[in-house]
């Protein structure tokens, strides 16, 4: 307990404000009664951590509002609509919008596909258009912060670079059957969804 009690007097400096003073009652604990119980060892380990490996700072990738405007038109008739981009170093990635019961409501999730609970969480865009990467976009944030960019400055045919290359609609997912959805990225039924031309 002595080592990691050193250690988090070491990562003070690198630290954020909350943080320090969180690590600073602990350190006062500490010294208080000759050492930490299981919890706040629990949190100094935390700590001494976050120190050691700092979330990157937000990456500005654009504007918000085009992609918005997809989302909103297509609120009107689906439930939970979503778009699914791709990228040769990431794959496929999946971006809804955070709802009003989120921590972020408004905000564009970035995840990969699959099962709620298995989806990788690549990070979030935030309402003034910077990324904030998520615990899983560790060694693709180069890649995520190109595609997005390029996503913002245009939403449906970036979009639509999905569906050309695998063949299955950037907005449902689904399997093309048609040359013409093919060609554009997406289906009829999805492009009416998005309010976007098809054909």
């Amino acid at each position: 307990m002595m080592q990691q009690i050193e250690n988090l007097k070491q990562a003070l400096p690198l630290l954020n404000d909350n943080d320090r003073g969180f690590a600073q009652s602990l350190l006062a604990a500490a010294a208080r009664w000759r050492g930490w119980t299981d919890k706040q060892l629990f949190w100094a380990n935390k700590l001494i951590e976050k120190a050691k490996n700092p979330r990157p700072e937000p990456v500005k990738v654009g504007d918000l509002a085009p992609i918005l405007d997809l989302f909103q038109k297509a609120g009107k008739k689906l439930k939970n609509p979503a778009i699914v981009l791709s990228t040769p170093d990431v794959g496929a990635i999946r971006v809804t919008i955070a709802g009003m019961r989120s921590k972020y409501p408004g905000t564009l999730s970035i995840t990969g596909l699959g099962t709620f609970e298995n989806r990788p969480w690549f990070g979030r865009v935030n309402k003034d258009g910077t990324f904030t990467p998520g615990r899983d976009a560790a060694g693709k944030e180069a890649p995520l912060t190109g595609l997005l960019s390029r996503f913002a400055a245009e939403p449906a045919q970036v979009a639509g670079e999905h569906g050309k290359v695998t063949g299955c609609c950037c907005f449902c997912n689904r399997p093309l059957d048609d040359k013409r959805s093919i060609a554009v990225g997406y289906g009829p039924t999805c492009a009416e969804n998005y309010g976007l031309t098809w054909g």
